[in-house]
């Protein structure tokens, strides 16, 4: 991402669940790696079972739905099924299969007009595995982040289940 860009969006990519706490020199050398992509409404970002997913995204403007497709009409990949969540500016996609290299568990598309910082696998483990205060870093921000969205989540199961 050329540096007018980033200036754009650094704000973001600083405060993201993925970079926040890093140091300017490491942000801007990830910076550097990544892309910003360009998306319209009912693009589809990363569809279900995408074998060992592309990278990180980090929605810089604009929003996106996670959903699991419906399963009776595997011909329209938008055809949505289960709605699992909608994330804006500064929130990350792509992180399961990132960690684990698995197929991805779910669809992504825009809703409106939407920027999108991306950063390939190959990208993300060469920074993380070369710098080790980086790793540290940013894989904690990750672990925190799905620590959260499981609490949240379990605390929405436990609602539905005493009702």
């Amino acid at each position: 991402m050329d540096q007018a860009v980033m200036s754009r969006y650094r704000h973001i990519l600083e405060n993201s669940v993925v970079f926040k706490g890093l140091d300017p020199a490491a942000l801007d050398n990830i910076a550097q790696r990544g892309l910003l992509l360009d998306a319209r409404p009912d693009d589809l970002l990363v569809y279900e079972n995408m074998r060992a997913g592309p990278g990180l995204y980090i929605v810089l403007a604009g929003e996106v739905e996670v959903f699991q497709a419906d399963p009776s009409t595997p011909e329209k990949p938008l055809a949505r099924g289960a709605h699992l969540n909608t994330l804006g500016p500064g929130e990350c996609l792509g992180e399961y299969s990132l960690i684990d290299g698995e197929a991805t568990s779910a669809s992504v598309r825009a809703l409106v007009e939407t920027k999108l910082f991306f950063l390939s696998r190959g990208h993300f483990l060469s920074v993380t595995d070369n710098d080790a205060v980086v790793g540290r870093i940013i894989y904690r921000n990750l672990l925190v982040f799905l620590i959260e969205r499981l609490r949240h989540k379990d605390k929405e199961l436990n609602l539905l289940l005493m009702k």
